[in-house]
């Protein structure tokens, strides 16, 4: 994961296909390090989830977390604890574990593919896994790693896979940017509001309710390239 943002945090240039994207992580990044104000962490784990991105559209080698098209976002959640919270790698490895539960739960109770049950099983179910990662990381309860997981994904729910012209770039690249930004927020929410009232909404019913809506979503907004967005972008 660490390999796959710094390698493509100094990568320029074009992203093949016919979309005519070019790379943005390193300009992101440079933008990031000099930002003073509280605008350059969601700067920073934009860069590290567009890099990732970045080189997944490009073919390079990349960790499915838990798939290619959202692979942005627990490896940048993870390298911005390990290079600016000093968090040893021991503990992210733990906190992998921890996040592999939830994917793990994500995955055989609903599903995490986008062609089954759109973005929301992409996105949302890697921004949950970065957000249960997060809260084990600073140390939360088992109530706050499973509140915290349950809110990241439960404001994803709905979310289509409408990628534009089928690459995995618009609105995928951007997309992971916003989910590890989201992670963050909802790990503040498990660390500070978690405590304040019991929460009626468990994570394996934020499962359910996934499956259910992915289910009665029309087919061209799962991985078909013939809704949404797709359909109004050419």
């Amino acid at each position: 994961m660490f390999k796959e943002v710094e390698s493509n945090l100094e990568l320029e240039g074009q992203i093949p296909g016919p979309l005519g994207l070019t790379k943005v992580a390193k300009k992101i990044y440079k933008t990031a390090l000099n930002e003073k104000s509280s605008e350059s962490k969601i700067l920073l784990l934009t860069a590290f989830a567009y890099a990732c991105l970045e080189g997944n559209a490009c073919g390079n080698i990349v960790v499915t977390a838990p798939t290619c098209g959202s692979c942005g976002i627990l490896p940048a959640v993870l390298y911005y604890e390990y290079k600016y919270n000093n968090v040893p790698k021991e503990i992210l490895i733990n906190a992998l574990k921890v996040a592999g539960i939830f994917g793990n739960v994500a995955k055989e109770n609903a599903s995490i593919s986008g062609a089954v049950l759109g973005c929301q099983a992409e996105v949302g179910v890697a921004s949950s896994m970065a957000t249960a990662a997060l809260c084990y990381i600073h140390s939360l309860s088992l109530y706050q790693i499973e509140y915290g997981a349950e809110v990241a994904l439960e404001h994803f729910l709905g979310l289509t896979c409408d990628p534009v012209l089928g690459y995995v770039q618009i609105p995928c690249i951007e997309r992971n940017g916003i989910g590890a930004s989201r992670a963050y927020v909802s790990y503040i929410y498990a660390k500070n509001i978690a405590p304040v009232r019991q929460n009626k909404v468990s994570f394996d019913k934020v499962i359910e309710a996934m499956k259910v809506t992915g289910l009665s979503l029309n087919p061209d907004y799962k991985e078909t390239s013939k809704g949404g967005l797709a359909s109004l972008i050419k």
